[in-house]
């Protein structure tokens, strides 16, 4: 009897194999396969700025003695930037050409005059130079 038993439970568990194998096998073939998806990547643009404000005079000269009551302020900077001159209290605006030059004449006082030349640009950006000119009569 104890081996008619061990018969019967072999034979038993190759039935359930058979049977969860086939069970198995038709689920795999019935099921609905997934919808390919596809990964699209969405590329986002990427911000063009402009370069960092720059400024750069050419006249006046730093610590330069002039004879004369008027001075030309000329220099780069980029061509969407404000230029403002503020000398003695006076405030003068003026904007630079498509290649970013600059040049306007301002009226000094006797004596060393501080001249402050500030570059501001469209998006806010500042950048600032000082220049010290002195207004002398007498000759050197």
């Amino acid at each position: 009897m104890k081996k008619e038993r061990i018969i019967l439970s072999f034979i038993a568990t190759v039935f359930g194999l058979l049977v969860a194998a086939g069970a198995f096998y038709f689920f795999q073939v019935t099921k609905a396969p997934l919808p390919k998806t596809k990964v699209i990547s969405i590329a986002s643009p990427t911000p063009t700025s402009l370069p960092s404000i720059s400024l750069s005079l050419d006249s006046p000269k730093d610590e330069e003695v002039v004879d004369k009551k008027t001075i030309i302020v000329s220099g780069r900077t980029r061509s969407d930037a404000v230029i403002t001159i503020l000398i003695n209290g006076v405030e003068t605006i003026t904007t630079p050409s498509l290649s970013g030059n600059f040049s306007t004449q301002i009226s000094i006082a006797n004596g060393q005059n501080v001249i402050d030349v500030i570059a501001i640009s469209a998006d806010g950006e500042t950048k600032s130079v000082k220049r010290t000119v002195t207004y002398s009569e007498e000759d050197f």
